[in-house]
């Protein structure tokens, strides 16, 4: 769909060819009301109908309703159901000779999507394969009454406690003294703010100054960067000197993949004095909805907050800013599933905001978007080594052939050594991949993974002394025997973080411990004392005010091993993360990592922004025709659905189409999955071909259950 016809979504649509109605004033209507004297037909788009019905609906407005207005939350009547719907337009004739029916309510008189925001809502819809109704439904919450009513009090209090501004001076001669303020001493208000930059990270970084004087530009091409940190930098201390550099009354939108990091990044802006909103799905409806209407009414120009943030209807948006967009966190899980990528990037383009990514690794995804031109890659300023990261290295041939025998284990004497000596400086990091005690396990002798012989899940070790389980039916096996060899002997395939925190208890029994990562729930920041070991999974890493002293990086190799084809780049991240939370070497930071070293992930983090790494799996996703370079959908569901939509969807030319294969699901169902690819270049076609064929699938009430997914994190 071109962006003329995009843009034409949010207008009322052009009266339909024919004769005109029989009184130009008055359109018709079904009997038992009066309609407004002045425009009289409302445009509205439902909210959350079926994907045939998504496009504007033309509805009388009654004379009691004529406050609605477009952008304002009503009642209608579809199909003898009560939807909600948003008002896009007020005209005064219909686009159709039918007799219209009238708006059942007004909901509020509150203007809660703007045209920009509406505009994005469709981009995002389209480029999803996407209904607007179903985008409409993530960007507005649900309305709440008492919320609504406590902020426009509280609206109400702060118009009348604000004070009469000051009379101006008659003449410039009687103003204050040319670079002063009315305030004092300007000039050195000024220079202290010029500073404060310099003596920041803003100038850590080529190009990232210049990116913030054209933030908010109402003229000129759209700035728009990624940063990959140092690991000595916070990217919360970041943020907010960014925003910091942002004028007056300009707004900025920070988005974190995780709760904690918002929490973070809360804390410093508050150590900033810079007023914020935070918005994230863990509020409830109604703080969440108060929390909107100050947002919604430019009460708040700052906002930070996780995935649910995204749409915040930002007053003069001038910067967005993205953490790790790389973290699978940051996809909608509700249809139509986007990424907060493309919801910042729709922004960009229709606000004209800049935009930032920042991340602790390079992503295939942001380095293609550099390489099409479409941001820059901002690099840092030349700095000592040891004063922006920790010494890192691996176990590589020399460190294990000096050890011996031990320099072959899981845990080796030089990662004893690396955390005997962490702790005398303060706490150590041990990451490991998986949490629980034992979570997979095999036959000794053919490699098998046992299963559970009643519903086929995986069965774990709970404890050193308990017997095998399955996770799903709970069903123990004290006399486990291997369908395939008739073995009773078992390995673990991957040591979680229960039983490597009890390896370590009975080497450092004096030492204070902390397990953070999924049954045991997260470690807070500030309850990791010095001396202490943590013991994490990726993502769950608490971070002292302090820094680790240390870190351990366990089991890389079964990292890597991961079933999916990011698992390299993936792998790479999460260590990236647990190596930013590591003192400097300057201060004594050192990390360990205990895998293969010569694999090109391990190597990349030994290595100091090598792009070496990262351009192989570049040229392999070119030769394989992988994402980013291809452009992949995922269709899911019924084997009769699937069939049947891959059938009579019009898929463009070229198009790749792999399976349906069916894929069994824990609850015994079977399930059918196929995967589309196309050339990225011609990924409209695509998203528009599906957006189709879901319509046509939707109007026909073809059965069976179906979802269409663009880019899914897991595709391969």
């Amino acid at each position: 769909m071109t962006r003329d016809a995009q843009e034409g979504l949010f207008e009322a649509p052009a009266p339909a060819p024919g004769p005109a109605p029989a009184s130009s004033s008055r359109p018709r209507t079904t009997a038992g009301f009066e309609v407004a004297a002045h425009d009289p037909v409302a445009s509205v788009r439902l909210i959350g109908v079926l994907p045939h019905l998504d496009r504007p609906f033309d509805y009388a407005v009654p004379a009691t309703l004529d406050a609605a207005g477009p952008g304002m939350r009503v009642k209608v009547r579809f199909s003898a159901r009560e939807h909600d719907g948003i008002v896009l337009a007020r005209s005064a004739r219909a686009s159709t000779d039918r007799p219209l029916a009238p708006l059942a309510r007004l909901v509020s008189e509150d203007v809660v999507i703007s045209p920009d925001m509406l505009r994005v809502c469709g981009e995002v819809a389209e480029r999803c394969a996407g209904s607007v109704g179903d985008v409409l439904r993530l960007a507005i919450p649900p309305r709440h009454a008492r919320a609504e009513k406590a902020d426009r009090a509280a609206e109400e209090k702060e118009r009348t406690e604000q004070p009469e501004p000051a009379e101006e001076p008659e003449s410039a001669g009687e103003s204050a003294p040319a670079g002063e303020s009315e305030a004092g001493d300007g000039s050195a208000a000024e220079d202290e703010a010029s500073a404060a930059p310099a003596d920041g990270l803003l100038t850590a970084y080529a190009g990232l100054p210049a990116l913030l004087s054209r933030a908010g530009a109402p003229q000129g091409p759209v700035p728009r960067a990624a940063v990959v940190l140092e690991p000595a930098h916070s990217w919360d201390e970041l943020t907010a000197q960014a925003i910091g550099a942002l004028p007056d009354g300009a707004g900025a939108l920070a988005i974190a993949p995780d709760q904690r990091d918002v929490q973070r990044l809360h804390r410093c802006l508050e150590a900033h004095g810079i007023p914020h909103e935070v918005l994230t799905s863990a509020d409830g409806p109604e703080k969440r909805y108060r929390a909107f209407r100050r947002i919604l009414r430019g009460a708040s120009r700052v906002v930070i907050g996780n995935r649910s943030a995204a749409f915040a209807p930002v007053a003069d948006l001038a910067l967005a800013i993205c953490l790790d967009p790389a973290d699978d966190l940051l996809v909608e899980p509700r249809a139509p599933y986007p990424h907060l990528r493309t919801i910042l990037q729709s922004r960009s383009a229709q606000e004209h905001c800049a935009l930032l990514l920042v991340s602790r690794s390079l992503d295939p995804q942001t380095l293609f978007l550099a390489e099409s031109g479409y941001l820059h890659l901002l690099p840092p300023v030349p700095a000592p080594l040891t004063a922006v990261r920790p010494h890192i290295e691996a176990m590589d041939e020399y460190l294990r052939e000096r050890e011996g025998p031990s320099g072959r284990s899981r845990m080796p004497q030089q990662a004893m050594r690396v955390l005997r000596e962490g702790m005398a400086r303060g706490p150590v990091l041990v990451q490991v991949p998986r949490s629980g005690y034992v979570p997979a396990v095999a036959c000794t002798f053919c490699g098998t993974r046992c299963r559970c012989p009643q519903c086929s899940a995986p069965l774990v070790l709970r404890g050193r002394a308990g017997g095998l389980q399955c996770t799903v039916c709970g069903r123990r096996e004290d006399a486990y025997r291997c369908p395939e060899c008739s073995r009773t002997q078992v390995k673990a395939l991957v040591v979680g973080s229960a039983r490597t925190a009890e390896e370590l208890r009975s080497a450092f029994p004096d030492a204070p411990f902390r397990v953070a990562g999924g049954a045991q729930g997260p470690v807070p920041d500030d309850d990791v004392p010095d001396g202490a070991i943590v013991v994490a999974t990726p993502g769950a890493e608490p971070a002292p005010s302090g820094g680790f002293a240390a870190a351990l990086l366990l089991d890389a190799d079964a990292m890597l091993a991961r079933a999916a084809y990011d698992a390299d780049v993936e792998a790479v991240r999460r260590w990236s993360n647990a190596i930013a939370l590591v003192r400097p070497q300057a201060e004594g930071g050192r990390v360990l990592i205990v895998g293969t070293a010569t694999l090109p992930a391990i190597r990349d983090l030994v290595a100091h922004r090598s792009r070496v790494f990262l351009d192989r799996v570049m040229e392999d996703r070119r030769a394989l025709d992988l994402p980013p370079i291809s452009k992949v959908a995922e269709v899911v569901g019924d084997r009769p659905a699937v069939r049947s939509f891959l059938g009579q969807a019009t898929l463009p030319d070229a198009t790749d189409v792999f399976g349906p294969v069916d894929v069994p699901e824990e609850d015994d169902r079977i399930r059918s999955r196929a995967v589309l690819r196309l050339p990225v270049e011609r990924s409209r076609e695509l998203a528009d071909a599906l957006r189709a064929g879901i319509a046509a699938r939707s109007a026909h009430k073809d059965p069976g259950s179906l979802r269409v997914r663009l880019d899914p994190p897991d595709v391969f």
